[in-house]
């Protein structure tokens, strides 16, 4: 599951200041159910160490051009025989310097990451490479529609020259990228996309969200619109069922960022931001037809949550973390949603915050990622990271996964189970490993 860095990171500092002033598909999914598997609550594994160093050459030429870049993994995501990993910068862009590619590993005893080929023919600027994305930063996989996808977060200035390129007046799209055998297959299709930030399936179509403008002369006016946008045909072509601009032109960003989908609607999540002010707003949303969007009222259910992450279960729940501001202090929680919506939280994480989930599909649990305390804000690094379990069906249920805690100034992202064993992915950029005694 992907983590905040680069614009969302700023976005949620203004959040913060803000409230200073008063103001179903799964996300991560492991191999194929079998008979006979031992739940991961009744496993034990060997402590978290070094296991590879995937992004060393990217790292390379962010300390060169961008010594501030992220250099961290932010997203590990196991399909099938394949734990893909996400990296990237989507502030200080380093995609032109070196491509940024759909990277993973073919197995569990060989710790040297590969570069998966993307098509691109026809769908943006000619690529440099055959492994090249066209983007600044790959993250937030998802699993929609039996397929694995990724969502464009940040176009390379080539792909949105590429797309200028085409005509008067000069448009921006953004991308969407689809896991076919071992390519992906990329879609330059969604019109506005400067940022595609999520993708799923619900009721029969993929939908997406993000932020943009239509036209080049509406973003350079500062005209900065929320997108929620719909794909019949599996990605080749998106249509726009929404966008809802910012109040004031120049004075602010807006964005969906989260799609959860339950089974009685597809539910978005989001910010208004004011740079004035060093604030911003929750802007969160549903439908219920995939055709008109219905923003959610200040008390409503869902509706004062800043979400930091979202997964759908396979019954038609899903679970949303992030931060409840109405009401008290600012704490990190983690919360289970029925299908109808009503959200439940999970207690089993008071005092802890949640950073990666996965739904195991071969033992049909979810498996948490979580440090200890739950101030909303805090930067610590070296408190306790622990990895807890729960059944899919029940996610109340919550257990902690015997493998020693650690504790560490490299803080971990992201989380994985995959072929046997735990995979750990840090902000200094090693996955680490726990093999299982």
């Amino acid at each position: 599951m992907t983590h905040l860095h680069g614009f969302l990171a700023s976005a949620l500092a203004l959040f913060v200041l803000g409230c200073a002033d008063g103001a179903g598909d799964a996300t991560d999914a492991g191999p194929d159910a079998g008979d006979g598997v031992v739940p991961l609550a009744e496993r034990r594994f060997q402590a978290f160490a070094p296991w590879a160093t995937p992004i060393a050459d990217y790292q390379a030429v962010g300390e060169v051009e961008q010594p501030f870049f992220d250099p961290g993994i932010n997203e590990l995501m196991p399909a099938g025989q394949r734990l893909w990993i996400g990296y990237g910068d989507g502030t200080y862009n380093l995609g032109e310097i070196l491509p940024i590619e759909f990277r993973y590993f073919a197995g569990p005893d060989d710790p040297a990451a590969a570069a998966a080929t993307v098509d691109g023919a026809g769908q943006g600027a000619e690529q440099t490479s055959p492994t090249q994305s066209g983007e600044e930063v790959i993250a937030n996989y998802r699993v929609a529609g039996g397929a694995l996808w990724q969502a464009g977060l940040d176009s390379i200035d080539a792909d949105e020259l590429w797309t200028q390129a085409q005509g008067e007046p000069k448009a921006i799209a953004g991308n969407v990228y689809r896991l076919e055998g071992e390519i992906w297959r990329k879609f330059r299709s969604l019109v506005g996309g400067e940022h595609v930030q999520d993708v799923t399936f619900w009721d029969g179509a993929h939908y997406a969200v993000g932020s943009g403008a239509d036209w080049r002369s509406e973003f350079e006016a500062g005209e900065i619109f929320r997108y929620l946008w719909r794909s019949d045909d599996e990605g080749a072509s998106f249509t726009t069922v929404t966008r809802i601009q910012h109040p004031t032109p120049g004075a602010g960003d807006t964005r969906w960022v989260w799609l959860l989908p339950l089974a009685g609607g597809l539910h978005l999540f989001g910010y208004e931001s004011d740079f004035a002010t060093g604030s911003a707003s929750i802007s969160n949303a549903r439908t219920t037809d995939g055709e008109s969007v219905t923003v959610l009222a200040a008390g409503e259910e869902l509706a004062d949550i800043w979400a930091d992450g979202t997964l759908g279960l396979p019954d038609g729940s899903g679970l949303l973390w992030g931060t409840q501001v109405a009401g008290g202090a600012l704490v990190n929680e983690i919360w289970h949603v029925s299908a109808d919506g009503l959200p439940t939280r999970l207690e089993a994480f008071a005092g802890r915050s949640v950073l990666d989930v996965q739904l195991v599909d071969e033992t049909d649990e979810i498996l948490f990622l979580a440090r200890d305390g739950d101030a909303y804000g805090e930067e610590l690094y070296s408190v306790a990271s622990r990895v807890f379990v729960a059944p899919a069906t029940s996610p109340q249920d919550v257990e902690e996964v015997d493998v020693p805690p650690r504790a560490s100034t490299d803080a971990p992202r992201a989380l994985a189970y995959w072929l046997g064993a735990l995979y750990l992915g840090t902000e200094h950029g090693e996955v680490l490993r726990a093999a299982s005694r």
